[in-house]
């Protein structure tokens, strides 16, 4: 559907898609038409019985170079939030409101998550592994059984870490803005200490869900839980979160982080700007390393029939 719609903004002459020519790059309003258009047909081609004529591994290719084509178009979406959360509206560069991009983004971060599904699908049904556990294994299953409740690697945890310090050098200069210092925010703006309160909460959830991902108590609910004590947490409830969010982040800071060290965004690379390339970059990675770490030890365990019995 989006393809089509990009199809025919290009038909009618339209050339701002998601922002890019506000960088000085070139336009990508068609080549975005033909991606979305021929990942379609991919995406088709995994789930009907003619796709099964395409090798799988072009399929699954097709499908993984979609989804993150579509993620890379759809990085600078977090910045759109933050303004949008912070002000109330969406600008671009100019400071001209620039919605029907902040639209694109969007758009193009659901098409990425529908592909990344689609390919993660399409690559378990095509491998001939187990449903349940992503493993193969000859023997029957009757029983779903998990693994007890332990740390990641230490490996893992340092990344985690790090990933939760990456975010003090950015409220270090909003608190600075904040308390009236000249130089530090863009266009001489002072945020409010709501809006500080606001991003030191939003950080905290941050730092919860990630830690979550590399502690035991992210597989089973602790005591301060009361009622959901000692249950198993289901792994869509923190992995789903992560998911949407973990892309972009990584995505965005980045990119940003390379563009505002080539002077494109005309931020500094060693001022807010490249602060928050490092705290959202630096999480967004640290949070996807860690959502991989946490998939592999809550995966179920498949246990046969007969050991099931015992």
């Amino acid at each position: 559907m989006y393809g089509c719609v990009l199809l025919v903004a290009a038909l009618l002459g339209y050339r701002s898609f998601i922002g890019i020519t506000d960088l000085g790059l070139p336009d990508v309003t068609w080549p975005g038409a033909v991606v979305l258009l021929t990942g379609s047909a991919v995406a088709a081609a995994t789930v009907h019985p003619w796709g099964g004529q395409v090798p799988p591994r072009a399929l699954s290719a097709g499908a993984w170079g979609v989804a993150m084509l579509a993620l890379v178009g759809s990085c600078m979406v977090l910045l759109n939030l933050i303004q949008l959360v912070l002000t109330g509206t969406v600008t671009d560069l100019n400071g001209n409101s620039d919605w029907s991009t902040f639209a694109e983004r969007l758009c193009l971060a659901v098409v990425g998550a529908l592909f990344v599904a689609t390919a993660l699908s399409h690559a378990r049904r095509s491998a001939g592994v187990c449903t349940r556990c992503g493993r193969t294994h000859p023997a029957q299953v009757s029983d779903r059984r998990y693994p007890a409740p332990h740390a990641a690697p230490a490996a893992v945890r340092w990344i985690a870490y790090a990933g939760c310090c990456a975010f003090l050098p950015y409220l270090i200069l909003h608190v600075l803005g904040a308390a009236g210092v000249p130089g530090i925010e863009p266009n001489g703006f002072r945020p409010a200490w709501h809006m500080l309160l606001a991003g030191f909460c939003g950080v905290g959830l941050a730092v919860f869900l990630l830690l979550g991902l590399v502690r035991p108590w992210g597989m089973v609910f602790p005591r301060w839980t009361l009622w959901l004590a000692g249950r198993r947490v289901p792994r869509f409830l923190p992995l789903t979160p992560v998911w949407v969010v973990a892309p972009t982040l990584a995505l965005y800071g980045t990119v940003s982080g390379i563009l505002a060290g080539a002077g494109i965004l005309g931020d500094d690379l060693f001022g807010i700007g490249g602060a928050a390339s490092l705290a959202f970059g630096g999480y967004g990675w640290a949070l996807a390393i860690a959502a991989v770490s946490y998939q592999l030890r809550t995966r179920p365990l498949c246990v046969p029939a007969e050991t099931a019995a015992l």
